[in-house]
């Protein structure tokens, strides 16, 4: 294909920069004989391109419908097309907000490429989830050994932004999810309990006082999430000891207040999650809970010069979505939404799970006025997951925003374009965890990936779970599609080695302790043999193939802090996979005359998985490893 060459002509100094960057990212010279393209500002929330047989015309009203608007233009040009296009913005703010508190801190060249990512689809703002992963400078222990980001690094990735126009917000903590700091003895005296500030304490103010200062002296924008979701430990630990029994909205509210005046000291505002105002007006404490009254005294007291982050990543009713905002509302003001792309899984992507959830609540988010939205993408439990599967999970937002109709082949040809990996390509990622036979129904969020990685075979904890099922052949035909894909398309490999590597574990390791209980249970000796001296002297290679590609695709991406904890996850398998191949090489030798592991009856992990009440959603590597204590 001919190289294209375009000229900018009216270009703006201060997107200039990331103009060039994405040519670049696109392989598209800018050249003074190229196809002259004129720029130019408009007062509407559109984008326009006109071809007029000698040149394009973009107009724009902001950069990012100026950067997504040369997206489209190159991908017409790529395709040697030359349609006029008009697009008009849903939303005034398209966001993404990447967990970078869960262990994986992401790099300043990944955060520099996840924006030259987000300014070709069209997205304008950038949120780094930072719980402790900041530096205050007179609190050493704040992000201690977690690979807290500098103030230069925060600075360099503030000014690369500002070259594509996209405002990056700071996303701290200011109450509770603080346990990755407060575990210190330097930080005892701000603890509540293990994972909240002790609210009322003079000194925890004088804390928060640091973590504004550090931010607003970093960061350019006058924007800020504080955060203050999910404070169930709210007034429960050294509160009571100190205070006694407190209302807990009270707390909650008399904190807000505190917080948002040292806030606005400082000429920032704020967002906060909503989640603890609708809890506590709730007889189940459930944040989506439709009964839920907030009175009418508890809104009184809700600041008026903050904005409420509605976030939802679960329900696939516009009815809910509907419901919900209308109580959002009632609280003042039309809130800020967010959604997720359904990441924290383990290693495989939940796309359906995630459109089908994002398509809701984007549709009624148009339909409520609604202006601000943000794509969440969390890492929970070690984040194990590969950052750029979140790509589709943006796209999608993206097309949503410019879409007055939704159009499911431009979203799968822009996400081709964009990325340069078919949507096919990712969606093979997240049958990782769609084994025949398993639940499979709308609400279905089951993870037998990550499970069945990393529960121990000679225990057995989730065998009940695929009991019957062809585990072997789903994930070895899984293995074969996906080196086909990566075969066809050089790019995709990025997204795909480690999940065909983790079907090369999984086809060994999934039905393994299956195998050996019925091999035990039933006297063959010749099997157990098998098992011993073969399955599981293979299967520790592949474990150590697979933990050699994640860890040089987290040392790429993310700082090398919170790796360690992965290194012992998988060597923790390793070394009991030794000792099963040792217990069982012992009971074949006579060296012992039982498994005691092995002849204790197999339970679902869950009973209610088996009268069909939940789904089998087991996230949190402690429990999976093992029935003992852990930690």
């Amino acid at each position: 294909m001919t190289t294209i060459k375009l000229r900018f002509i009216d270009a703006p100094s201060e997107w200039q920069g990331g103009i060039a960057s994405i040519c670049e990212m696109l392989n598209v010279a800018q050249a003074n004989d190229g196809i002259p393209v004129y720029l130019e500002n408009c007062s509407e929330s559109k984008l326009s391109i006109h071809y007029d047989r000698e040149s394009y015309k973009i107009t724009y009203k902001n950069a990012n419908h100026l950067f997504r608007s040369i997206g489209l233009l190159i991908e017409e040009l790529a395709g040697e097309k030359v349609n006029s296009i008009e697009e008009y913005s849903s939303f005034d703010t398209i966001g993404a907000m990447i967990d970078c508190s869960r262990n994986a801190v992401l790099n300043v060249e990944s955060v520099k490429k996840l924006i030259r990512y987000m300014a070709l689809m069209g997205m304008n703002t950038l949120m780094l989830y930072t719980e402790d992963t900041y530096t205050i400078e007179s609190q050493p222990y704040f992000g201690y050994m977690r690979g807290k980001y500098s103030p230069e690094e925060i600075r360099e990735c503030d000014q690369y932004a500002a070259s594509f126009g996209i405002e990056l917000v700071p996303c701290i903590q200011t109450l509770a999810h603080l346990e990755s700091f407060l575990k210190w003895d330097a930080a005892s005296g701000y603890r509540d309990m293990h994972d909240v500030l002790l609210v009322g304490d003079e000194s925890v103010y004088r804390f928060i006082e640091k973590q504004i200062e550090a931010i607003s002296q970093q960061f350019i924008s006058k924007r800020i999430h504080i955060g203050m979701d999910e404070a169930h430990h709210l007034g429960r630990g050294r509160s009571l000891d100190i205070y006694g029994p407190q209302d807990r909205f009270q707390q909650m509210s008399s904190h807000l207040s505190r917080v948002t005046e040292i806030v606005h000291s400082y000429g920032l505002s704020p967002m906060i999650w909503s989640d603890m105002f609708f809890r506590i007006g709730s007889q189940t404490h459930d944040y989506y809970d439709l009964n839920a009254i907030v009175a009418p005294s508890t809104i009184e007291q809700i600041p008026s010069n903050i904005s409420l982050v509605y976030w939802d990543y679960y329900h696939d009713d516009p009815d809910f979505y509907r419901t919900f905002i209308e109580k959002h509302k009632e609280l003042g003001s039309t809130p800020v939404f967010a959604g997720g792309i359904w990441t924290w899984l383990g290693m495989s992507t939940h796309y359906s799970r995630t459109y089908r959830c994002s398509e809701a609540a984007l549709t009624t988010c148009k339909e409520q006025g609604v202006k601000e939205v943000y794509l969440t993408a969390w890492g929970d439990n070690g984040a194990e997951n590969n950052i750029w599967s979140i790509l589709p999970g943006l796209q999608y937002y993206a097309e949503h925003a410019y879409s007055q109709q939704w159009n499911q082949t431009k979203f799968q040809q822009r996400l081709a374009f964009c990325t340069g990996i078919p949507y096919e390509h990712y969606m093979l990622i997240e049958q990782l965890d769609d084994i025949p036979g398993m639940i499979n129904d709308p609400l279905d969020f089951s993870n037998p990936s990550k499970y069945l990685l990393w529960q121990d075979t000679l225990l057995g904890l989730f065998d009940k779970h695929i009991e019957g099922l062809e585990v072997y052949s789903h994930y070895d035909g899984l293995e074969q599609k996906i080196m086909e894909a990566m075969h066809s398309n050089e790019r995709s490999k990025v997204v795909l080695e480690i999940p065909a590597k983790l079907c090369s574990v999984l086809k060994i390791k999934a039905g393994l302790g299956i195998r050996l209980k019925a091999a035990y249970d039933t006297g063959r000796l010749d099997e157990l043999t098998i098992i011993a001296n073969k399955d599981i002297s293979e299967l520790m290679v592949y474990i150590d193939e697979l933990r050699q590609l994640h860890s040089e695709l987290w040392m790429s991406n993310y700082k090398p802090h919170g790796w360690e904890v992965l290194d012992v996850r998988y060597g923790g398998v390793i070394a009991r996979l030794r000792t099963t191949q040792d217990r069982v090489s012992r009971y074949l030798q006579g060296k012992i005359t039982r498994i005691e592991e092995l002849e204790d009856e197999r339970l679902y992990f869950d009973d209610r998985v088996n009268s069909g009440t939940v789904t089998d959603y087991f996230t949190t590597y402690h429990r999976i490893a093992s029935p003992n204590n852990v930690t």
